[in-house]
């Protein structure tokens, strides 16, 4: 499998951004997971989905009141 386009695969993701895979799942259930392509058989998450994610993560924490 080509991945020179730095996309991560879903354990990839998770041990990136610190989380549990039961957290990614979670996540992805509640509607709040990265956004994920199909290559194959397989799922993955490009550079821009996972900095989308991030933002929206950010944001959410913001508006919750989070580290302020």
């Amino acid at each position: 499998m080509d991945t020179s386009d730095n996309s991560l695969t879903i354990l990839e993701f998770c041990r990136a951004e610190k989380v549990c895979r039961a957290t990614f799942y979670n996540l992805k259930k509640a509607g709040k997971g990265p956004r994920l392509m199909k290559v194959g058989s397989h799922y993955r998450i490009s550079p821009q989905a996972r900095a989308d994610w991030r933002r929206a993560r950010e944001a959410e924490a913001a508006a919750e009141g989070v580290g302020q």
